[in-house]
Parts: structure tokens; C-alpha cells; sequence
């Protein structure tokens, strides 16, 4: 999805303005590689220019330059990347510019008997796990490797250890923020606290987070290298209401080092298929295959496999150039419950989806308080995303009515759609008026202006 000015700006505009320090560090229209950096996974873009910054001092001068763009050209897109992964593809634009934190990757233990771990933006969570994995330590994220640490360390983090770790925003305890006004902010809870609770959760309304020190978990593994169980089952089921309710009972009943990932289809014979990867956090199988058990007990069995691995090597890390190769589009709901109501919808939303993802969001995610970040979506126990081909954003919001309707939140940063609706679910009611009210001050130009917005 490309982020559009309705202004036509002249290349020699943004040469005119370009400070000295990024001289050697733009890539634009004319370079060769312009076309490994122009696009994200979900959108091919046609920026100006693209900054690869290095250093803070060339956040801070990017910043200062676009507010300067901004005063004669005031709707110019200003996107921020860390990873490019992003489900609404914000980051990338056309006609605007590009902030480029790929080369700030830096993994540094500050702290290995306590697992404090300081991370740049631009660092990828498969180079995350792989440098964690070997200490036995992990930071519960999501389920793809290629994920940029800034993208999700500012917007919730769901994965494999969400029922047993909470979100990645959880395990957040400092981060050095660059706002609007080109001040460089470090931030926890006792240094300046209301920009540290609107980082954990507020995505880049706020600014640029250039760096997290994180609080990585120790997983005591008996191999000693975060290595965890995963179960692989595809199940076919003709009653997916029925499935549903049942995987929604075992999952909530089950321990909280229990996590299940489901992908839904319709098949061609009108039955559901559904790949499902279930982990236990860690290598007790004594604990762990019980639960097991149980999740072969749910429904007809196709196939199904169990192995013990690293986390590292359970997530994918194929480090993808992104061309805007993905063209599926993205809706996502977070529920109150998972039981046959639910099932019901997604059975009606899957006559036009590709495939609908099923994640559980209880456990840990429900130990920590609603104010305490700004994610609000602290007591449901359900999220799933659905995965369309539609021809307009309107149609991608109709077909998923029957989802929607259930809705009581949404995962801004997972959504394809960025509109008044869906950042009035992401961020709802107190949260909002808080984290809007953040914005107005430490932003009140709008200097960042792609993305989900209040």
C-alpha cells in the first residue's frame, strides 16, 4: 500500500534541502539500488528519497530536514522502516521520504546472568532469537523472522510465548525515542513515563525509537539453547463452529507455557483444513505431553508431527528483499471469546478469504494491567487476522462483517486498513484520549504522518 501526497514536489526541492551529514547516506531514483529499497512486503513505493541512517545524529537530521520540506509541502509523506514488513505497508510512500533503520541492528547483552539485552530498530527478530537462542534466553515476539525490531516493539508483539510472556511490548524496560522536535528522549519508567507508556503500544505516532533494552527471559531448557516442543497437526474438520469451540476450550484450559497457531482454510470438498502449530515454552515433557494428547483429541486428524527444537529455528528467516511482493490485504480482530459464535463467522468470512489466523491472547497478556502500556486489549482471549484478495479497501471491510462484529479491539499494525474505525478499535476509549493527547504534544505538526493514526 503506497502512502500518496497530492502534491508534486520537484526532485531538485529535496537536493536543495538535503543537510551535508546525509549526503552519502540517501539512495534515490537515479541509484542502482533504489529498487531494493523503495518498496515494502506489502507495497511498492515510488519515494524521492530513502535515508539510511546509522547513527541517532542521522535520525535527528532526517527529522530536521523533512520538518523543513514540510513547511513549503505540508502533505509530503514521511514513512519510517525498520524491518519493511509491515502489514499496512506505511513504510513506504510516494513522492515522500523515506527513515531507513536497517543499518541500525545492534544486538548487545548489557547484562547475560540477567537476560537485559539493549537492541537497535533496524535489527530483525530471526537475528534477535539467533543471537538470544544460544544463552537460552528469548524476548516473546512474533512468528516471522524478517519482522523489524522497531515495527513491533512499539506495536504489541503476538507469538509463540504470548500465554506464557505476555507481548513483546511487555518486556520492554527502556528505549531512546527521537520526536518531532528532533530531542533525543531516553525513556523508562521512572524517565519520562508517559512517552515510555505511549511507546509500548502507539506504533510511530510518537516518533522514531531508535534503540529497546529488553528484559529477555531465561527459557531453562535442558539443552541450554532455548530449544522449546512444537507439534505440527492438520486437522479436517466439517463442523468448523464444533472446532472451534473445542480449540478454544482446550487452549484456555491448558497451561499457560501452551501456545496454538491455527491457519484456516476452505477446501475445494467444502471441508476445513486447518494447520496448526502448537509450542510448549521449554522441554518438560512431562508437563507438555498431556496437553498434547489432548490437542489430537480435538478433531479428525490428517496428518501430525512432534519434535523438540530451538526457537531460533522455529522461525522462519528467509531475510526476503522486499519488492512489494505480498498483494493479499489484511483485516484482524481481537474477541472477547473463542467459542462457536466465532466459528460461525469465521465459516461465513471464509466463503470470499484466502485463509483465517487464529492466535490465543490470554494468559500473561491478562497479568498486566489496562493502563499499564498502550495496548488496551488486556481481558480478550481471542485474535485472528483474515487474508483477502479484495478489490478496494471497502470491500475488504464488508467482507470481514461477521468478524467485525464480534470486535471489541484490533491490532493496529496487523491491518491492511488504516482508517478512523480501526484505530478507534486499536486504541479505544481512555487509551486513546491518553495517547492522542501524547501525540498533540510531542508531535502537534504531524510530522509522522503514515501509518495508523488517532
Amino acid at each position: 500500500m503506497e502512502k500518496q501526497s497530492n502534491q508534486t514536489i520537484e526532485h531538485e526541492v529535496f537536493e536543495r534541502e538535503l543537510p551535508e551529514q546525509l549526503k552519502t547516506k540517501i539512495i534515490t531514483p537515479e541509484d542502482s539500488e533504489y529498487h531494493y529499497v523503495r518498496s515494502s512486503y506489502m507495497g511498492v513505493g515510488r519515494p524521492e528519497v530513502v535515508v539510511m541512517a546509522q547513527t541517532n545524529e542521522d535520525v535527528v537530521e532526517t527529522i530536521n530536514y523533512v520538518s523543513e520540506l514540510r513547511k513549503e509541502y505540508p502533505e509530503m509523506p514521511f514513512s519510517i522502516r525498520s524491518g519493511g514488513h509491515g502489514m499496512s505497508g506505511s513504510s513506504t510512500n510516494v513522492g515522500g521520504v523515506i527513515l531507513d533503520l536497517s543499518k541500525m541492528n545492534a544486538i548487545e547483552f548489557m547484562d547475560k546472568e540477567e537476560g537485559i539485552v539493549k537492541i537497535q530498530a533496524g535489527a530483525q527478530w530471526g537475528q534477535v532469537a539467533g543471537t538470544l537462542a544460544p544463552h537460552d534466553f528469548i524476548i516473546t515476539s512474533g512468528n516471522f523472522g524478517d519482522v523489524g525490531v522497531g515495527g513491533i516493539a512499539t506495536s504489541g508483539g503476538s507469538g509463540y510465548f504470548t500465554r506464557s510472556q505476555g507481548l513483546t511490548i511487555d518486556h520492554v524496560i527502556g528505549a531512546t525515542l527521537i520526536t518531532a522536535d528532533g530531542v533525543i528522549h531516553e525513556l523508562s519508567e521512572t524517565s519520562e513515563p508517559e512517552l515510555f507508556w505511549g511507546l509500548r503500544g502507539g506504533g510511530t505516532q510518537l516518533g522514531v525509537a531508535v534503540d529497546f533494552t529488553f528484559k529477555a527471559q531465561k527459557m531453562n531448557s535442558n539443552t541450554h539453547d532455548a530449544s522449546l516442543i512444537h507439534q505440527h497437526i492438520t486437522y479436517v474438520t466439517e463442523d468448523l463452529e464444533q472446532f472451534v469451540a473445542n480449540w478454544g476450550r482446550w487452549m484456555k484450559a491448558a497451561p499457560k507455557e501452551m501456545t496454538s497457531f491455527l491457519m484456516i482454510q476452505k477446501t475445494p470438498q467444502h471441508v476445513y483444513a486447518v494447520d496448526t502449530r502448537n509450542v510448549w515454552a521449554g522441554t518438560d515433557t512431562e508437563r507438555a505431553v498431556p496437553e498434547l494428547e489432548k490437542a489430537l483429541a480435538i478433531d479428525k486428524i490428517y496428518d501430525h508431527s512432534e519434535s523438540m527444537m530451538s526457537y531460533a529455528s522455529l522461525i522462519p528467516y528467509p531475510q526476503s528483499i522486499h519488492i512489494g511482493q505480498q498483494k493479499i490485504k489484511i483485516a484482524n480482530a481481537i474477541v472477547d471469546k473463542v467459542d462457536a459464535s466465532l466459528g460461525k463467522a469465521i465459516k461465513e468470512v471464509l466463503e470470499t478469504a484466502h485463509v483465517v489466523e487464529l492466535r490465543p491472547l490470554d494468559g500473561q497478556v491478562h497479568e498486566v494491567a489496562q493502563d499499564a502500556t498502550a495496548w488496551a486489549a488486556r481481558h480478550q482471549d481471542g485474535f485472528l487476522s483474515v487474508w483477502m484478495s479484495p478489490k478496494s479497501d471497502a470491500a475488504l471491510t464488508k467482507e470481514m462483517e461477521p468478524v467485525t462484529q464480534l470486535a471489541t479491539g484490533m491490532y493496529g499494525a496487523y491491518s491492511s486498513i488504516i482508517s478512523p474505525e480501526v484505530a478507534a478499535l486499536s486504541w479505544p476509549d481512555a487509551t486513546g484520549e491518553r495517547l492522542k493527547a501524547l501525540k498533540e504534544q510531542v508531535d502537534p505538526n504531524h510530522l509522522f504522518n503514515t501509518g495508523l493514526q488517532l
